[in-house]
């Protein structure tokens, strides 16, 4: 076969070198199989492809995980609302203090 050149359809998939774990299967029964994309139903034809499935799809947050995030944000949000405050009165007291210093 030349480069560039479309195989035979009717060659076995098992026939080409770069798709050993497929033996056995016609290269046409593959590619109208993949083309209906039933991933779960070809699950044992295409076990060595079974990454494919997962591609796309973000691992599910640990609850305890989440807990924690949520946690640490009450913390930050409590510090940060005592720091606010403490820089408020400082800011109260000094002008306080000019005001009384100007009179």
């Amino acid at each position: 076969m030349m480069p560039g050149q479309i195989p035979d359809p009717s060659l076995a998939a098992g026939s080409l070198p770069s798709l050993g774990p497929l033996a056995g299967i016609s290269a046409t029964t593959l590619t109208d199989q993949l083309k209906l994309a039933d991933f779960r139903q070809l699950g044992t034809m295409l076990s060595p492809l079974h990454f494919l499935g997962r591609l796309g799809k973000r691992p599910l947050a640990i609850k305890t995980e989440m807990d924690e995030d949520e946690e640490r944000r009450k913390r930050r949000r409590e510090k940060n609302k005592v720091a606010a405050a403490r820089c408020r009165n400082k800011k109260k007291e000094r002008t306080d203090f000019l005001q009384r210093v100007s009179s």
